[in-house]
């Protein structure tokens, strides 16, 4: 089975079988410097959210900024909040956004307010968050199955009031 290191990807990718290779992103050419400014843009994660996996199960999620520099994402057993199971960073490092889950690392390759996509540095997939609209944040996923050919999938988070 396939695991992907950001929280909400991990819904997405814990479930999907198929992809048998860690994918690494080619050599970053000159890239635009990002700041804290750029990291702003992901605010609208900030909050806690519900979603379905693709096996059916509702998964539970919060983002908080603990740093300038810092967004954390913590996996919740369930609803209550209290209880949580795993979590993953996007940290500004060197003029880059990097999200870390485990072992697994992506690059932000595009930061736009209310979207942000990221490429494989060291992980299975690439993947993005787009906001829908406050109360809604959709989560792509992307890879290339055991016989290569390009897979997506996505999901909708949904703020829990």
């Amino acid at each position: 089975m396939l695991k992907l290191a950001v929280s909400t990807s991990i819904a997405v990718s814990s479930h999907l079988a198929g992809a048998t290779s860690v994918q690494t992103s080619p050599p970053i050419q000159e890239k635009h410097v990002l700041t804290v400014e750029d990291l702003n843009k992901l605010s609208f994660l900030i909050g806690r959210w519900s979603g379905n996996a693709p096996d059916g199960r509702t998964f539970y999620e919060e983002y908080s900024r603990p740093e300038p520099t810092l967004m954390r994402s913590q996996r919740y057993k369930d609803a209550s909040f209290s209880e949580a199971v795993n979590g993953s960073t996007v940290a500004l490092k060197d003029g880059k956004l990097i999200s870390t889950w485990g072992e697994f690392t992506w690059v932000a390759t595009s930061v736009e307010d209310g979207r942000v996509s990221f490429s494989p540095m060291n992980a299975p997939s690439s993947f993005s968050w787009r906001r829908v609209d406050t109360d809604t944040v959709e989560v792509t996923q992307n890879w290339t199955d055991e016989k290569g050919a390009a897979q997506s999938y996505a999901l909708e988070l949904k703020r829990v009031q």
